[in-house]
């Protein structure tokens, strides 16, 4: 029974850090969006993916793609994207790409 109560307990505990990430990635999606928005790119398209590693790290790629972005010259885009870069959470073992999906 103890080795049952454990593992049940891990998996709990499993679960409630899911449910608390996936808070995390939908608040950050939704804080791209508004940003975005306030910076002229408003409906652009935001998604979050990412990847879990065995020992629970987790690495997360943000792209966005907004037809004025494609057509912004190479220099102001980096300044956006150095913007952006400061859309973030903090986790233990998480880390965070941002790139720009761009249609050229």
């Amino acid at each position: 029974f103890c080795a049952e109560t454990v593992k049940c307990g891990n998996d709990v505990a499993a679960a409630e850090l899911e449910i608390y990430y996936r808070e995390k990635e939908a608040r950050l999606v939704k804080e791209t969006r508004e940003f975005l928005a306030e910076e002229g790119f408003q409906n652009s398209g935001v998604m979050l993916t990412k990847g879990v590693d065995t020992d629970g790290s987790r690495e997360y790629t943000l792209i966005v793609h907004h037809g004025r972005i494609d057509e912004m010259p190479e220099e102001e885009r980096e300044i956006l994207l150095d913007k952006m870069e400061q859309l973030v959470f903090v986790g233990e073992g998480v880390s965070f790409f941002h790139e720009f999906l761009l249609n050229q």
